[in-house]
């Protein structure tokens, strides 16, 4: 989340009040292609107030396409926009940001090769370009794999994004070789070099990084490091890097002592006790996290030089077996595992931890098809089930878990990964977006917060209804659920954070070339 400076967002609140009050609903013509990451809602702290539109038009001309690139406050009323022509086909987008001051493109130059990148102020005035062209291999690979997913899953295994850092710039992962290392660069809002960090050249361990966040301070993130490309032993390691120096302010295991078998879920920083916060699933002594069966999750925290303060474990079988509703039991006997989605902190100092069940099974068509001599084909697949919110009081005990039912769905799961463990298979289909969960939003005094997913009902008899469910709570102590129906004939449909009270609903016509946008008010 990143946050307005107080003189912007009252030059954006007087721009959009000359605009048609409280627009709430948006139609766009001559839209002739659309994207989920066309859309980048613009923060205030936590809460949205407006947002990005980048999305190709019709042609300027026989050699130039006409681009749009709109900005709207959080009502849908139009701040401002441009057109901006670029050779026909020859670009496209894998990302748009925005970091408080300036909004970023971040394109790939089909024609070309290259990655470039370009960044806006407010008022939509062009302020840099930037073309990469020392693209590694797995930079490559990664890329064509983006060009040639659905509309529906963009997101890129591991790298090459473009992520916002408040009011300064924006940092672009990347890989070295072929994902041997990682590389990270920072640009200013001119994109203007400021650092570079990347894995040890001589180092022996094939690396990968997540960034968990970016605040002010700290890039937080996660690495992975195993010591050879289809090693089975993975270890977890906490990072966290200076955005303003690009110096490392901490890089280590998440583990404490031999005697621990942890892998690292999840990694953030509290801004309030000033300290580390780590979550992930613990294991027996001779286990091998990502491999082998947790025996429970866990939540250790340590101090911003890297010092343990605490760890509470939480034990499948024990207390968080006790805590759950009768009809989440079952769930758990059929072998789902749950994927950590979110981790937030209320204002009265209570914690939620927002996770979704999967599991992973044999796929007896791609056993049998790999038997054959067949490749390509991936042994296991996956399944998605319900949605879970651990609730924890200030002193971190587990005070109950809220469970949602919905429909499983599947996932795909690539060849060659059928020799990894479920916890590693979860980042994994996190990264091709197949888990129904869509984000989770809150408001600024930290008092009320809603997550948003996705269910596809299967009633039978009946055709299958996409519905958006909502789960709203807070400092009240109650959990409300709210289901929208999602249900549309477009080509493409998305959801996305509103202001307080509100989803964002995107449905797009391709063969209308249309574009509509409103806002849904949630009951909470």
């Amino acid at each position: 989340m990143f946050q307005f400076k107080r003189t912007l967002l009252t030059a954006v609140l007087a721009l959009a009040a000359s605009a048609a009050a409280f627009a709430q609903t948006q139609t766009l013509d001559g839209i002739e292609r659309m994207a989920r990451s066309g859309i980048s809602p613009i923060y205030a702290g936590n809460e949205v107030k407006g947002y990005i539109l980048y999305a190709k038009a019709d042609k300027a001309d026989r050699k130039n396409d006409n681009y749009r690139l709109d900005f709207y406050d959080q009502d849908l009323s139009k701040v401002s926009t441009v057109t901006i022509q670029k050779p026909s086909g020859k670009y496209f987008l894998l990302q748009n940001s925005f970091n408080g001051t300036a909004f970023g493109l971040y394109f790939y130059n089909r024609k070309d090769k290259t990655l470039e990148i370009e960044t806006y102020d407010t008022s939509l005035k062009k302020l840099g370009t930037k073309v990469i062209e020392d693209l590694s291999k797995a930079d490559n690979m990664m890329i064509q794999q983006r060009l040639q997913s659905t509309d529906n899953n963009e997101t890129m295994y591991g790298g090459l994004n473009l992520e916002p850092v408040a009011d300064k710039g924006f940092v672009r992962n990347s890989f070295d070789g072929m994902m041997k290392s990682y590389a990270l660069q920072m640009y200013d809002n001119n994109l203007n070099p400021k650092w570079r960090l990347a894995s040890d050249p001589k180092s022996k361990y094939y690396e990968s990084i997540v960034i968990n966040e970016v605040n002010d301070k700290y890039l937080v993130g996660t690495i992975m490091r195993r010591d050879g490309m289809m090693s089975r032993k993975i270890e977890s390691y906490m990072v966290a890097i200076d955005v303003n120096t690009g110096k490392k302010v901490l890089d280590q295991p998440v583990e404490s002592s031999k005697t621990e078998q942890l892998s690292l879920s999840s990694f953030t920083f509290d801004k309030d006790k000033r300290e580390f916060v780590a979550v992930g699933e613990y294991y027996k002594p001779d286990d091998k996290p990502f491999v082998q069966k947790s025996q429970g999750f866990y939540i250790k925290r340590f101090s911003e030089a890297g010092k343990p303060l605490g760890v509470k474990p939480y034990s499948w079988q024990k207390e968080v077996k006790a805590a759950l509703p009768a009809e989440a039991k079952a769930s758990m006997d059929d072998g789902y595992v749950n994927f950590t989605h979110s981790i937030v902190k209320g204002a009265d100092g209570k914690m939620y931890i927002v996770a979704e069940q999967f599991k992973i099974v044999a796929d007896g068509l791609g056993i049998a098809a790999t038997a054959l001599g067949g490749r390509g084909m991936s042994m296991s697949k996956g399944f998605i089930g319900n949605m879970l919110i651990f609730e924890l009081n200030p002193e971190f005990g587990l005070n109950a878990i809220k469970f949602y039912p919905k429909d499983r769905s599947r996932s795909v799961l690539p060849s060659g990964t059928g020799f990894m463990g479920a916890g590693l298979l979860g980042q994994i289909m996190k990264s091709q977006g197949d888990f129904d969960y869509q984000f989770l939003q809150r408001n600024n005094a930290g008092s009320l917060f809603n997550v948003v997913y996705i269910n596809y009902d299967k009633e039978k008899g009946e055709a299958t209804k996409k519905v958006i469910g909502n789960i709203s709570f807070g400092e009240n102590g109650q959990f409300t659920i709210d289901k929208i129906d999602g249900s549309s004939s477009a080509t493409s449909s998305f959801v996305y954070p509103a202001k307080p009270g509100y989803v964002m609903m995107v449905d797009y016509l391709k063969k209308q070339s249309q574009l509509g946008m409103k806002l849904v008010k949630l009951n909470i």
